[in-house]
């Protein structure tokens, strides 16, 4: 079995379907992508990402003996996704974007990596390596479009062919060279459901987000209030927006995970508005102990409910208007 083969059947073994392998030196063309849209302001107030750029351009600032990059994903999606993604402020009823629904996958990726770590070190006892997972200073999908895990869709998300953009991306930096993957050219063509169904209009250059306009960025990374403009247009969502993987073709072939334990998910998905809107630190920090809803804080929990829930009260109001009450 060569070395890749070996890497691949371990990653497949630790849980991971999808697989692809990178070289750890640098990519200039990605780099300059990164730069320009650091430089149009588009990241918004994720002010670490211009910090850390250098280190980001080059995985051995992490890992100065890095010499592959072993890139995994796994899927995410549940069926629950089909239930939420037509729910507007009429129906009542708020959303979490899906990937919340299950214990915080940075957690469980971990556990994964490490699994996959120790299976390697069978073959190379004395392998240098560093595990990532959406929290170092290396972009996740600018490696795992290098090592063919999927292609870059109009939405920014990786799209694989064979399991669609509901998937979560890894690395296992490794000192062991291994003979890198092709990138895959995207399949996107003529297709603009996700730029038309954007409801603040965050991709209206295609392959490029805005995340000054981003739902997903305003009601988690977002500090403070949201312009009125943009607070409106959030509809129902609480936490995170699906709306441009959901309307994805390529989403077809998603399939349910297997690896996530829904029983573990934060009760706070379940809470109703008026309890979301009202929630103290405490309890925040007491409820999403093992869950991805802690990184919007509580002060970003309340003000996300009370939006959702003056739109939803606004659409009532309408509705009961049009209908002569």
């Amino acid at each position: 079995m060569t070395d890749e083969a070996f890497v691949r059947d371990a990653a497949r073994r630790a849980g991971f379907p999808l697989v692809g392998i990178a070289d750890a030196t640098p990519h200039e063309r990605t780099n300059r992508v990164f730069r320009r849209w650091l430089a149009g302001g588009r990241h918004a107030g994720m002010a670490w990402l211009e910090r850390h750029r250098e280190r980001r351009e080059d995985p051995r600032s992490l890992l100065p003996e890095a010499r592959s990059v072993v890139c995994v994903a796994v899927d995410y999606w549940h069926p629950l996704e089909r239930d939420q993604r037509d729910r507007t402020p009429a129906d009542g009823r708020p959303t979490f974007s899906i990937y919340v629904h299950h214990e915080d996958y940075h957690r469980v990726m971990d556990r994964m990596l490490r699994r996959l770590e120790t299976r390697l070190r069978e073959r190379w006892p004395s392998l240098r390596s560093l595990r990532c997972v959406d929290t170092r200073a290396i972009s996740d999908r600018a490696m795992a479009l290098r090592a063919g895990i999927g292609w870059l869709g109009k939405n920014t998300a990786v799209i694989s062919p064979s399991r669609g953009s509901w998937i979560f991306l890894g690395e296992l930096l490794v000192d062991v060279p291994l003979q890198p993957d092709a990138p895959l050219e995207t399949l996107c063509g003529r297709c603009t459901r996700c730029i038309d169904a954007c409801p603040t209009g965050a991709l209206d250059t295609p392959f490029v987000l805005d995340a000054r306009r981003c739902i997903s960025y305003l009601t988690i990374e977002h500090r403070g209030e949201i312009p009125e403009e943009l607070a409106r247009r959030i509809g129902v969502r609480v936490y995170g927006c699906d709306t441009c993987q959901s309307v994805c073709p390529f989403n077809d072939v998603a399939v349910e995970s297997t690896v996530f334990d829904r029983a573990a998910r934060s009760p706070l998905v379940d809470w109703p508005l008026e309890r979301l809107a009202a929630i103290d630190d405490e309890t925040f920090r007491e409820h999403t102990r093992r869950s991805a809803i802690r990184r919007c804080r509580a002060e970003g929990m309340r003000r996300n409910a009370r939006i959702v829930a003056r739109n939803i009260a606004e659409a009532r109001a309408a509705r009961d208007q049009s209908a002569g009450r």
